[in-house]
Order: C-alpha cells, then sequence, then structure tokens
C-alpha cells in the first residue's frame, strides 16, 4: 500500500531550519523539497520514464513557490502521460528563469557561499523581473539593454556589470545546452553602450559638525528596523557593507565582545576580529530581539535565509537625503580611518594597530594569515574611545 503524504505548507517550508546534514520534506506526487546545511530550499521532482527512476530540478524556494512547484508538477505528470520526456529540452517553454536556476544549480559550487547570495540577488532584483518568464530563445539584446539602463540610471554601474555578467553566464549556459541558437550578449557592446564604472576614493564626511548630523540622521531613520540597526552599527565598526550585510549570529560572541569573521568573507581572504564595544554590543542585542532565531543578523525582508542586499544601506542613505557625492555605505571605513589617524595623539593608539582594525593588508601573506590578532589589546582600546567620539559629536 502506498504511503499517504500530507501535503506540505507554506508555513512548514519557510520555518523549515537547516540541519548538519540535507533532509526533505514531502508534498506527494513525487514532489519534494530538500534542505541544504546552508540553507538553500530546493524543489526536486522524483519519478519514472521507461521503467527508470528520474529526477528534476524544479528551482529554489521562495523564488518557485508552492503553488508553482506543484503546477509544474501537474504540468510534467501530463507530459510523462503522453509519453513526452519532461527533461528533453523544449526551447518553446524552457524560460530564462528556468535556465537561470538550472544553470546556478549546477555551478553553485564553484563559488563561495557568500557569492551564490549575491549571484541570486542580481538575478531575483533585475534579471528575472525584467524576463524571467519570457522564453529564453525569445530574448532579446533590446531587452536586455533596456533593463541595463534601467540599472545605470540608478547610478549601481558595478551592479550593472555583475548583472549582465551574470546574465552573459547564463546564456553561454544555454547555447551550449542547447536551449538556444546564440547568446544575444555576444551582439552587445557594453563599452560603449554602457557608462564605465570608474573605482573612486570614497566620499567621507570629516568634521564634528556633519559627522554628529549624520548619526542623528541614522537615529532618525523610520525605515526597516533591520536595516536602521545596520546603519547604526556600520559606523562603530568601519566593516566594508559586505560584512555587514553577511554578518551571522554564530560569529558574534556578545559576551566575549568579539566578533570574528571567517577568512571567506574577508576581501584578503583572512579572518579578521572586531573587538566590539559596549555600544555596539547594544546595537547587537537590540537587533537579536527581532532577527536572533535565524542566521544572518540583517536578514533580507523577503527570505530569511539571505541578508539584506547590496543596495539596502545605500537606499537608506539616499532616504535620508544624502547624494553619493556625500557618502555612500562603504565611507563609514574612510571616516574611521581619516579621524582615527588624524587624532593618535588623543587615543594614544598607534597607526599599525588601526590599519589592523580596517583589515588592511600586509605585504608579507603568510605572516598575516597569523597576526589577523596582533594588536587586539590596543585595537580593543581604539573601538570603543571610537564609539565614545562617535556619541561626543552626536551630542553636539
Amino acid at each position: 500500500m502506498a504511503r499517504v503524504v500530507k501535503p506540505l505548507t507554506d508555513a512548514q517550508i519557510k520555518n523549515a531550519k537547516p540541519k548538519d546534514r540535507e533532509y526533505k520534506l514531502f508534498d506527494g506526487g513525487g514532489l519534494y523539497i530538500a534542505i541544504t546545511p546552508k540553507g538553500y530550499k530546493w524543489w526536486r521532482l522524483k519519478y519514472k520514464i521507461d521503467g527508470k527512476d528520474a529526477l528534476m530540478s524544479l528551482g529554489v524556494y521562495p523564488e518557485t513557490s508552492l503553488l508553482r512547484a506543484r503546477n509544474e508538477r501537474q504540468r510534467i505528470r501530463a507530459m510523462l502521460l503522453d509519453g513526452i520526456n519532461p527533461q528533453k529540452k523544449d526551447n518553446s517553454s524552457k524560460t530564462f528563469y528556468d535556465i537561470a536556476i538550472e544553470w546556478y544549480e549546477v555551478n553553485k559550487n564553484r563559488y563561495a557561499e557568500s557569492y551564490q547570495e549575491t549571484i541570486m540577488s542580481y538575478l531575483n532584483n533585475y534579471a528575472f523581473k525584467a524576463f524571467g518568464n519570457t522564453p529564453i530563445n525569445k530574448i532579446t539584446k533590446e531587452e536586455i539593454i533596456t533593463l541595463g539602463k534601467k540599472i545605470e540610471a540608478l547610478g549601481y554601474l558595478e551592479t550593472l556589470k555583475k548583472t549582465l555578467g551574470t546574465i552573459n553566464r547564463v546564456f553561454k549556459f544555454a547555447l551550449s545546452c542547447g536551449y538556444v541558437d546564440q547568446n544575444p550578449m555576444l551582439n552587445i557592446d557594453r563599452s560603449t553602450i554602457f557608462k564605465k564604472h570608474i573605482k573612486t576614493n570614497y566620499p567621507v564626511i570629516t568634521t564634528d559638525k556633519e559627522l554628529g548630523k549624520l548619526l542623528r540622521a541614522i537615529d532618525n531613520y523610520n525605515g526597516s528596523a533591520v536595516t536602521k540597526h545596520a546603519l547604526k552599527l556600520a559606523p562603530h565598526v568601519f566593516l566594508r557593507p559586505y560584512n555587514i550585510r553577511f554578518a551571522e549570529w554564530s560569529e558574534i560572541d556578545l559576551d566575549k565582545k568579539i566578533w570574528r569573521i571567517p577568512a571567506e568573507k574577508m576581501k584578503m581572504k583572512l579572518p579578521h576580529i572586531v573587538p566590539l564595544s559596549s555600544q555596539a554590543i547594544e546595537i547587537f542585542k537590540s537587533i537579536q530581539t527581532i532577527t536572533g532565531n535565524g542566521k544572518y543578523v540583517f536578514p533580507s525582508p523577503n527570505t530569511h535565509i539571505r541578508p539584506i542586499s547590496e543596495n539596502t544601506l545605500l537606499q537608506a542613505l539616499r532616504r535620508m537625503d544624502y547624494t553619493r557625492d556625500e557618502i555612500v555605505a562603504h565611507s563609514f571605513r574612510g571616516i574611521a580611518s581619516t579621524i582615527l589617524h588624524e587624532n593618535i595623539s588623543v587615543h594614544g593608539i598607534h597607526s599599525d594597530a588601526i590599519e589592523r582594525q580596517l583589515a588592511h593588508s600586509e605585504r608579507n601573506g603568510v605572516k598575516a594569515a597569523y597576526n589577523h590578532a596582533k594588536y587586539l589589546a590596543e585595537r580593543t582600546k581604539l573601538m570603543q574611545w571610537w564609539s565614545d567620539y562617535l556619541d561626543k559629536v552626536k551630542a553636539f
């Protein structure tokens, strides 16, 4: 007698937590969702064709909803009844979304976990919204250029470069697999159609008056609580925005007042220690009441298995009426570096300790690998002095 499977609910899937090993939640009819140790939730459909077991990927939750996965199950079962192999390439029905997810699943292990999240953000935030439901062999270069121009108009030139690069990789995969006859990206001269992203020094605010004004504006920010806490933390730790976005509760030790960031999350691929001031601890304790049961300190409002997007902090600063020429999310590092170096005679911490806290690289990579905790006592004192300084200028 066949086992009776109780259908899944959205709440079950949403609340399913990762474990040490991959496990499955079954919906019936061969459909199940696999939860990986990293928190990904992949839809799978098991079926038989020509007397043999077969397995098919139906995408990742929540991008592929429970309803969509069930509809796909029904569509595939109908194909099987008609004697059609559902995995035989059908260029007329495969959408860009379908192929992008297939490409991602095949290639995701080539990238670090943190960058896997970034890739999906380019697809979810831009490509899928523009032509995710369009058959991949119907997408034109004009549609891709239109998407690129929309991103360019927002001023996100680095995002534009990475999004187009991801779309190109999806089309190269589709071409190799026979889903398309040509890659429309090859007919787009990105160097002449779009503005070039030129890396420049980030703008910094170095006067007490303007810095105090910025800190007060952050305190009065009326957006989401998660974004507000990330903004409040950024000046106190002067890390790259990426490190703040991908902060995990497992890295934070509130009792020891330490944040340990693993090497794979750092630009120089070396582990980094951030001593936490009493002010930073209070910010973490406050956000812990909101997100403390999840993986990320600052999760996306759409799904707890991903952090806030790369543009969240930048957009928040724009909502506070700060222009790109005045400040960006990366500016907090420059602000701290400038003021801390200018005040060495006041706080008494030498330049080497400041540079170490900024996670600037040493020329000797082997030496740097063993020195991530160097000057820790001085850096602990430095971080508390800096947070006290921020409180002082905020009160001006």
